[in-house]
């Protein structure tokens, strides 16, 4: 399992916008093959910094997922709604130990 932890800030005032963007990536995001989980959420000491925290199956997943149409165009909707670069990293899970 691969894990993506990514944070986007929004520039003053588009707060708003930034987060209907987040919204509509859920529901096609957690349809493709490999998504085990997406979510993101706001800060609640600092509501301009939005994280999202995805599961996929496996780094493939991860690959198909950035070259989906909806990504794509989240990707161009986003540069003009915030106002540094966004932080993207990516972790792979290690196996837990059998009991």
């Amino acid at each position: 399992m691969h894990v993506i932890a990514a944070e986007l800030r929004a520039a003053p005032g588009r707060r708003e916008e930034l987060l209907a963007l987040c919204r509509r990536m859920l529901a096609p995001s957690r349809a493709e093959e490999g998504c085990l989980s997406y979510r993101f959420f706001v800060d609640p000491d600092d509501p301009e910094r939005v994280l999202f925290f995805e599961e996929w199956r496996d780094r493939a997943a991860i690959d198909r997922h950035f070259a989906t149409p909806h990504f794509r165009d989240f990707q161009a909707r986003t540069a003009d709604l915030i106002d540094a670069e966004p932080v993207l990293r990516i972790y792979r899970a290690e196996p837990e130990p059998a009991a």
